[in-house]
């Protein structure tokens, strides 16, 4: 092997040992996302995993009304399902650098569903945004990780 090949061997490696640390780096952060997180009112516990398609998706694990059902849901023949158990975070997609985008929301207290985008801001709290139309008709809430045990949440008051 000449010279001028071997440097071009070279190069070659580093340059994929450079994409592949890039992509590492790159799932790392995605990860971050995954597990169970306190919503901003404290009275619910989203776990949030990786759903089909790379999507990742939020559902209600637990919460202060474990007995809750989905009254408001606008489909009359859901209204009588528990909430626990139901997917209310959808089809979120990793945008890098932290973000998440192109999901969408429900928001039990009202049987809305929102476009949602969602950002890590350190990694034990989550702003998660709910909007309709553009991003700046909407509400945030900070979510916190959650690290309990328990499912099961005092009433807030």
């Amino acid at each position: 092997m000449t010279g001028a090949v071997r440097r071009r061997h070279i190069g070659a490696l580093t340059a994929l040992f450079a994409v592949a640390l890039a992509v590492l780096a790159n799932d790392e952060q995605q990860s971050r996302i995954l597990g169970n997180w306190l919503t901003e009112p404290k009275d619910g516990i989203i776990h949030i995993s990786i759903a089909a398609g790379a999507t990742y998706e939020g559902r209600i694990v637990g919460g202060s009304h474990p007995g809750r059902v989905d009254e408001k849901n606008p489909d009359p023949s859901l209204r009588s399902m528990s909430l626990r158990g139901k997917v209310i975070l959808r089809d979120l997609h990793y945008d890098g650098d932290g973000k998440w985008s192109g999901g969408t929301i429900y928001e039990p207290d009202s049987g809305r569903t929102y476009k949602c985008l969602v950002e890590l801001i350190t990694p034990d709290s989550l702003k998660v945004r709910g909007f309709i139309g553009v991003s700046l008709l909407g509400k945030s809430q900070i979510w916190t990780r959650y690290m309990g045990t328990s499912m099961e949440l005092p009433v807030a008051h």
